[in-house]
């Protein structure tokens, strides 16, 4: 029996082995002037003594073409996942540019056909970077054998150093969920003990505490259409009351956004997008700003392009000052440069390469107690800007930048996910050691209960991280969302479909506290509760004699209830908190 175990034990260990070891050889170039098995395609490679990790990197020159650079093939198995990542240093820009793309690719024959698979990209890479992370994860088709991976950069006048490389699987944990489920108890809850004290001698048979949250301090929140949440007809009032039963947090879909607010110039119209916020918070909701600016091209104003680099920042600061000056005090969150790793806009148009980190100085500047946000799409949906994007985070944290956290709008076309994939990324996007908020969350699919499975899961994940302080849903009725096929809630009377029945079930329920505790023959109670605000009702043979509220954070709470009186008569004096 003995030995039986023993050989059990070996298999799972040389199994998470397999799972840990590294797909490619010489990952690190330690060894001087070998670099083997990379080949450099249409470049030169050399190994040289300066580094990201440990003693030597290698340096790419002298590239011919655009897909000149490092190259490396290896065996893989088909249907599963590999993670990618490597460390790069541009060495130089082209003189009539501002940054360069850089591109991590797979190349690989399925069935007989070849195919070339971006991994990562990064399309605004400078050399004031230094040594920053690209890569991301790939699915490797069923019937391929082996992935050669390639590292591009768009101009082949660009020489670059490269530096600890890695590809693994990504391992599935069939007990994810499991798992996450025993960090939300760890993370999202706090130790609550409620005592009774008392001048004399009474019984405690009958008294009772119903311990119901009415506040959670992790945010569920949703997009609304300002122009329905302001509507004072009934037309909208099921839309209004969806959102004010359900969430907790929201966010104007498009009202607050430049483009839409100053169609022409000097004729900004504020009151559509103010008017939004001011309605959501009069009904007790926190609101998050969306957004300062937007770097993808098309969403800012047309007749900026018409201007100056000069009059460009003119109007930027005006901007920036007439939005603060009509929502100070207003907005937790502001959104400062909406999709950035997607576009540089302004950037380009200023000539100013760290024109968003002066973004976020500015706003810091004028309204200091607003957090200041990234917030971009390809993050956890697909690989493609994972990578990437953490890279940018860190950038800005490691330069003193005044942002608060990482948007991530998790925009997901099919109900069928990777939740071993998802993790990944949210982890890698965690590492920059910022909050996460999910910002955008859709799940599109015609099936509400594939839906509903799917956004079981993913909220299961995103409440378990402890990164992630907040889950927006990008809308939730198919009467105001940008496809139908993502709501929650359909028709005039906005009634939840399958999906909708989960998330309700998820913010009212699973993810909420509401339970009630008999102190019959005892004179304390001890319980877990999730963080945020509740009302301790205490009750004697079912009828209200006390509420008090409390507000649950990490370092638990006790409360101490002081009572006066006797039998049928006792009454709470006052409830003291330690």
């Amino acid at each position: 029996m003995m030995i039986f175990t023993l050989n059990v034990f070996v298999v799972y260990l040389n199994v998470n082995i397999l799972w840990a070891a590294d797909l490619l050889r010489n990952p690190d170039f330690e060894r001087r002037n070998i670099i083997n098995p990379w080949l450099c395609q249409s470049c030169q490679a050399s190994v040289v003594d300066t580094s990201y990790h440990g003693d030597r990197s290698v340096e790419v020159t002298n590239r011919l073409k655009i897909y000149s650079g490092l190259t490396q093939s290896f065996n893989v198995e088909g249907g599963k996942h590999i993670k990618c990542r490597a460390f790069i240093k541009i060495l130089n820009l082209p003189h009539d540019k501002m940054s360069v793309k850089v591109t991590m690719m797979s190349i690989f024959s399925t069935d007989g056909i070849t195919k070339y698979e971006v991994i990562g990209v990064n399309k605004y890479f400078q050399p004031k970077y230094g040594w920053t992370e690209i890569g991301g994860d790939l699915l490797i088709p069923q019937g391929t054998s082996s992935v050669k991976i390639s590292i591009r950069v768009d101009d082949p006048s660009v020489n670059y150093l490269l530096d600890y490389s890695s590809c693994q699987y990504i391992y599935h944990d069939v007990n994810w969920k499991t798992k996450a489920n025993q960090r939300i108890n760890n993370i999202r809850k706090g130790s609550l003990t409620i005592s009774l004290a008392s001048s004399v001698p009474s019984s405690t048979s009958g008294l009772t505490v119903q311990i119901k949250q009415t506040k959670s301090k992790f945010a569920f929140g949703t997009a609304i259409k300002a122009a329905l949440i302001t509507d004072t007809s009934s037309t909208y009032k099921a839309y209004q009351d969806f959102v004010y039963n359900n969430f907790e947090w929201a966010v104007t879909e498009n009202a607050l956004k430049w483009k839409l607010m100053e169609k022409t110039m000097g004729n900004a119209d504020y009151a559509k997008g103010v008017d939004a916020v001011n309605v959501l918070k009069a009904h007790g909701m926190k609101v998050r700003g969306h957004n300062m600016f937007w770097g993808v091209d098309g969403h800012s104003p047309a007749w900026l392009d018409g201007l100056s680099s000069t009059e460009i920042l003119q109007q930027m600061h005006m901007r920036v000052n007439g939005m603060i000056a009509h929502t100070y005090g207003l907005l937790e969150h502001w959104d400062v440069n909406n999709e950035n790793i997607h576009g540089d806009y302004f950037e380009q148009k200023t000539g100013h390469s760290n024109i968003t980190m002066e973004m976020f100085n500015w706003m810091h500047s004028l309204e200091p107690n607003v957090k200041l946000f990234l917030n971009d799409f390809a993050v956890v949906n697909t690989h493609l800007s994972t990578t990437a994007y953490k890279s940018q985070g860190k950038r800005f944290k490691d330069s003193g930048v005044p942002i608060y956290g990482m948007g991530v709008q998790s925009h997901f076309k099919t109900s069928h996910l990777d939740m071993d994939v998802l993790k990944y990324r949210l982890d890698k996007v965690a590492e920059v050691g910022l909050p996460i908020w999910i910002t955008e969350l859709s799940i599109l699919d015609t099936n509400a209960n594939d839906k509903a499975t799917a956004l079981d899961d993913v909220m299961t994940l995103y409440f378990s991280h402890p990164a992630v302080e907040g889950v927006l849903l990008w809308g939730f009725w198919d009467g105001g969302v940008f496809d139908k096929a993502i709501a929650l809630a359909t028709g005039s009377n906005v009634t939840p479909n399958a999906a909708g029945t989960k998330w309700n079930e998820l913010f009212h329920q699973r993810f909420r506290t509401n339970e009630s505790h008999s102190f019959d023959g005892s004179t304390s109670i001890h319980t877990r509760a999730f963080l945020g605000e509740h009302d301790l009702v205490i009750k004697q043979n079912g009828n209200i004699i006390h509420t008090e509220t409390i507000n649950l954070d990490h370092g638990g709470k006790t409360a101490t209830v002081h009572l006066q009186g006797s039998g049928s008569s006792v009454h709470v004096s006052h409830v003291a908190f330690g």
